[in-house]
Order: C-alpha cells, then structure tokens, then sequence
C-alpha cells in the first residue's frame, strides 16, 4: 500500500514540476514544442504506472 501512495505523490510532484516548467517556457517564448513533448511524456509516464498497478506486485 505504501508503494501505491509513493507512487501517487511522485507522480503528483512530476506532473507539477513539469507542467509549470512547460507552462513557464511556453509563456515566455510562445513555442508550443516544448509544452507538447511535456505532454506527450507524462501520458507515456501515466500510462506505464496505470499498467504496473494494473498487473498487480511481480513476485520473482
């Protein structure tokens, strides 16, 4: 349980590093390029964790 809500809270502070990171680029610049490839990462990021909880502990 206590690896889901890790997870949770690194993907919270990820999400918000880099969205304020892509959001201050963006504002300053007015290039779009970087906010989309921020995007586009964090969609690969929230689809990898969704599979990883979604197949439940890896007992090797």
């Amino acid at each position: 349980m206590s690896n889901l809500i890790s997870a949770a809270i690194s993907l919270i502070v990820i999400t918000a590093f880099l969205g304020g990171l892509a959001y201050s680029i963006w504002e300053n610049t007015d290039d779009i390029a970087f906010p989309v490839i921020v995007a586009i990462i964090l969609a690969m990021v929230y689809k990898s964790a969704y599979d990883e909880i979604k197949s439940g502990p890896n007992h090797v």
